[in-house]
């Protein structure tokens, strides 16, 4: 699928190339969902691009992330988003400026999911007059992302401390809900770090010399820089809160064993009287006392309720 903003502030979608018409197109953004290798070769051949970045993009070297000709100036982000099944993953974004336009090429999954998150953004594009706003909208759009889905995260690892802490409710999974909360956090993370990194190299390049954005983009960097603060505030949330539930568990623990321990001493007493008087000797003086039987029911009585006693004052029930 293709979504094509014209610089008349129309726009509309086309299913392959095979239906684009390279003379008509005065546009300034063209979106590529799902892209095939025939949308890539067109594009090679219409307008000249330069896909190494794309091709490249799982690479840890910088030209995976930034990349940068006399023609065009590529950028692949990496964007952290919850799946339609509630989990976090991870898809790549890339972002082509050229002199005849912007190309943007994403998946229908994050395409819809931006869609539904960001209608009223989505559509402020067709208010922006030219090339150089869109690219500067990109940018913006980028780190209020990081900003919106850090600030969601960090809502749900606070109610979970709130029943955790406060509440002092938990479920038997929460150990389970902690360890994706910290994954989440770690692919917010990681992904907020490439965008610095890749925003940096960009107020170094030649590229910037023609669209002079770099107040814009040192801005962003800034808001990233105290997105990150955030993050790691809620690595530090989720450690306090994996402790406090592991010294929870320990506590409950020591409570089943001591209740273990007072349940064993009181029936292990009554058992050793009864296997004593269970014995076949011929000289058990007690066996023919009228009142043997109760007597020594009754000594397993006691023997039973004393160490029960003895626990109870020990505070251990």
């Amino acid at each position: 699928m293709i979504e094509i903003l014209l610089k008349n502030k129309k726009s509309f979608k086309a299913k392959s190339v095979d239906e684009l018409t390279i003379s008509e197109l005065d546009f300034h953004v063209m979106q590529f969902m799902d892209y095939t290798n025939e949308d890539l070769t067109w594009l090679e051949e219409k307008y000249g691009l330069d896909f190494y970045i794309m091709k490249h993009f799982e690479d840890i070297e910088i030209s995976s992330h930034f990349l940068e000709n006399e023609k065009q100036a590529a950028f692949h982000f990496s964007i952290p988003y919850y799946s339609k099944e509630k989990t976090m993953i991870e898809e790549p974004l890339f972002i082509i400026i050229t002199n005849s336009g912007l190309f943007l090429f994403t998946s229908f999954n994050l395409d819809g999911y931006f869609n539904e998150m960001y209608p009223a953004k989505i559509n402020s594009l067709q208010r922006i007059p030219d090339l150089a706003g869109i690219f500067k909208f990109q940018f913006e759009f980028v780190s209020d992302y990081f900003a919106d889905i850090t600030e969601s995260l960090s809502r749900k690892v606070k109610a979970l401390a709130n029943n955790i802490l406060i509440e002092k409710e938990f479920s038997s999974d929460v150990m389970d809900i902690i360890t994706r909360y910290n994954f989440n956090n770690l692919l917010i993370k990681e992904s907020l770090l490439e965008t610095t990194r890749v925003l940096r190299l960009y107020i170094k390049s030649d590229w910037e010399q023609q669209a002079q954005l770099k107040e814009s983009v040192r801005a962003e960097l800034n808001d990233l820089t105290a997105i990150s603060d955030y993050i790691q505030f809620n690595f530090d949330r989720l450690d306090d809160l994996r402790e406090n539930v592991s010294n929870k568990i320990d506590l409950e623990q020591n409570h089943i064993f001591k209740m273990l321990t007072v349940v064993t001493v009181c029936i292990s007493l009554p058992t050793f009287i009864a296997g004593v008087y269970g014995m076949n000797f011929e000289t058990m003086p007690e066996l023919k006392l009228g009142f043997g039987y109760p007597l020594v029911v009754l000594v397993m009585i006691c023997s039973a309720i004393l160490p029960f006693i003895y626990f109870k004052r020990k505070k251990w029930l």
